[in-house]
């Protein structure tokens, strides 16, 4: 497995597979703001200084902290305290189908939301939750499929697998076992880089 290093090239990166704590470390000795980051929301700003050598001097948006207390569900209400929960979300669809009742979710949509919020945030704006609402609606309106998650190699993984004929009747075992055997391969960490591997190299579970 690659050794997380200040002088990899972004290829040696995105070609090797690390844990949380080892990419919160990394951060960290990249001068690189982690707070509650996640490992998704770490991957992007280490790419970008080690194709750069530029750190990010925006701080991550801080998320809601045990005891706070969260924004009122409102229209009106000025998002500062925001929490990604259920409550949260069917408000939000609430709002999209007051204007569009037979919408449906569309994959990815929550991830796109929280960015965008993100980003409206750590630029000083001020939204509300009915901002929030008009930009879930976009998403759930715009045509094909929303762009993928960048850096979630394994749910994209997943659903290579499960999509290829060739895998047809197998089920998540098999798609985790075939993840496994990619993740200890130099190169890629794809679903076309696991199908390319000669058959005998593959290691893919039962049918699940």
């Amino acid at each position: 497995m690659a050794k997380l290093r200040a002088s990899m090239s972004v290829e040696e990166f995105d070609d090797g597979y690390f844990y949380a704590v080892d990419l919160k470390a990394f951060a960290r000795q990249l001068g690189i703001s982690v707070g509650r980051r996640r490992k998704l929301e770490l991957e992007a700003p280490i790419r970008g200084v080690l194709r750069t050598g530029i750190v990010p001097l925006a701080k991550p948006v801080p998320d809601r902290r045990s005891g706070d207390e969260r924004d009122r569900l409102a229209a009106e209400t000025i998002v500062q305290t925001y929490v990604d929960d259920r409550r949260t979300k069917a408000f939000l669809r609430d709002i999209v189908h007051a204007r569009s009742p037979s919408l449906r979710d569309k994959s990815g949509q929550w991830y796109w939301l929280n960015e965008w919020r993100r980003t409206q945030l750590q630029a000083g704006r001020r939204i509300t939750y009915a901002d929030l609402g008009n930009r879930l609606l976009e998403l759930m309106r715009s045509e094909g499929r929303l762009p993928r998650i960048p850096a979630a190699r394994f749910n994209n993984f997943v659903t290579d697998f499960m999509a290829d004929p060739a895998n047809r009747g197998k089920g998540r075992a098999s798609a985790v076992a075939a993840w496994e055997c990619i993740k200890s391969v130099p190169g890629p960490k794809t679903y076309e880089a696991y199908a390319a591997l000669e058959p005998n190299r593959r290691k893919v579970g039962g049918s699940g």
